[in-house]
């Protein structure tokens, strides 16, 4: 009690982004005796390669060692609207949906922009959003987002 450690120190994942987090939270635990946890928090990343590589969530893998009831889906970059239209096809979009409660568990985006895709399904995650609403809603076209409608419509072939 009354030791705190951030950032790189903590353990887990090294990033900037993870280290303000807890910062914040740290902050808000100590100065106004908050009860915040990271305990389940999804740590979103993106590497800067070509193209991007986003993730965020639980893997394949992780979900299924979890031995969780999941879908997997799968949409190659050069079905993208945006990425053919760019030139930018290189890649994949792949997410893992628990197959009860139909939320979004987890996403890797290989591709231009993923770190923004991703973004876009951090923020599903967070408000428990469904994939069959993410599936059916409007997104401006050309955006890469925009892709998330067609990469989500295959779970119902």
């Amino acid at each position: 009690p009354g030791i705190y450690a951030l950032g790189d120190v903590k353990g887990g994942p090294a990033f900037t982004h993870i280290a303000y987090n807890d910062h914040i939270i740290l902050s808000k635990n100590i100065i106004h005796q908050s009860k915040i946890s990271i305990k389940g928090r999804p740590v979103p990343y993106t590497i800067f390669i070509d193209p991007q590589l986003a993730r965020i969530g639980l893997t394949e893998m992780e979900a299924r060692k979890q031995h969780l009831h999941i879908n997997v889906v799968t949409l190659p970059m050069d079905h993208v609207a945006r990425g053919i239209e760019t030139g930018e096809t290189k890649g994949l979009m792949k997410a893992i949906v628990d197959a009860d409660n139909k939320q979004v568990l987890g996403a890797a985006i290989l591709g231009s922009e993923g770190g923004e895709v991703m973004s876009v399904l951090q923020m599903a995650m967070l408000g428990k959003i469904t994939y069959e609403q993410i599936r059916e809603n409007i997104f401006a076209h050309p955006l890469y987002s925009e892709s998330l409608n067609n990469l989500f419509a295959q779970l119902d072939k």
